[in-house]
């Protein structure tokens, strides 16, 4: 017997068994992707022939008021996503992992109630509770003597937009939960157990030990959280639709309005390359940020 006999080459197997995946991809990804770029320089109907425009899409876009406010709210969603689901995530579990333990399962299932549900119920049900006349937000705030405070919070310019924000919190919270709370298990209990035997209270075992050893965690729901807030459309468009008076609009919703409402599918979709090149690059730099964090300021 040849010991010495060549390897057997998996190549063709290996692109046999990729073909799905890579044909996948490239048909519900690269291509609309590319077809995205190819189509924003050009203005279009969705029926007629496409008109080459070059980079007038782009010029008006630079210039379009509306869309820099939008994205703008897509900001704020962004850094509310970070305190009041990232940040109060990583709390929640720390308390039901090592404050309250025996009740940690009661509470997660309640916290991925929302995760399991579609958003379009979720958004559905929060108009309901917002509700000027029968809504159990107005109800609740008239019974406890409030009632001067009662408003029509998703039909007012003052108030759209932070209804909107408060029923994304309620949503993407359980979510942030659940991952930091299988993070925060995997720490070694010696590192928790040598810090009661110097008295370090909740609050210190939290911030020195608990954040510390799961920060590629953090830095992994960071990522999730801009993400998501860059691109979010389901809630908004349930709730508000983008009003009243564009109050709440965010950049998906001014996407369809222009695409589906408009029919200018070619400024369209110059709206959504830009709404994925600015994601990508806010990912990246949060990402290059936290890594330099994570390394002492080190690339």
């Amino acid at each position: 017997m040849n010991k010495h006999a060549p390897s057997q080459d998996f190549t063709v197997p290996a692109l046999l068994f990729l073909a799905p995946a890579i044909i996948l991809v490239a048909t519900f990804v690269v291509y609309p992707i590319v077809y995205s770029g190819w189509l924003s320089f050009h203005q279009w109907n969705g029926v007629s022939t496409p008109i080459f425009v070059g980079l007038g899409n782009f010029a008006r876009l630079a210039t379009d008021a509306t869309f820099w406010l939008s994205l703008g709210r897509n900001i704020v969603v962004a850094g509310t996503a970070l305190v009041l689901q990232v940040f109060v995530g990583l709390a929640i579990a720390y308390c039901l992992v090592r404050v309250v333990p025996f009740v940690s399962r009661f509470f997660l299932f309640c916290y991925l109630v929302p995760v399991m549900v579609s958003e379009i119920c979720i958004g559905l049900l929060w108009r309901f509770l917002y509700n000027p006349y029968f809504g159990l937000v107005n109800g609740a705030l008239k019974a406890i003597g409030l009632g001067d405070l009662q408003r029509g919070w998703l039909g007012e310019s003052d108030t759209a937009f932070l209804a909107v924000i408060v029923v994304m919190s309620f949503t993407y919270l359980g979510l942030y939960v659940l991952l930091f709370t299988a993070a925060v298990r995997s720490v070694p209990e010696s590192l928790y157990e040598a810090a009661d035997l110097d008295g370090a209270n909740h609050f210190t075992k939290f911030f020195r030990i608990t954040i510390p050893m799961v920060w590629d965690a953090v830095r992994a729901n960071v990522l999730l959280a801009i993400i998501g807030s860059l691109k979010t459309f389901s809630l908004v468009f349930v709730l508000t639709n983008g009003g009243p008076n564009q109050a709440s609009e965010v950049v998906s919703t001014y996407l369809y309005k222009v695409g589906f409402s408009s029919f200018e599918m070619g400024y369209a979709a110059t709206i959504g390359f830009a709404q994925m090149v600015l994601t990508a690059l806010a990912a990246w730099i949060i990402f290059r940020y936290l890594r330099r964090a994570t390394s002492g300021g080190e690339d």
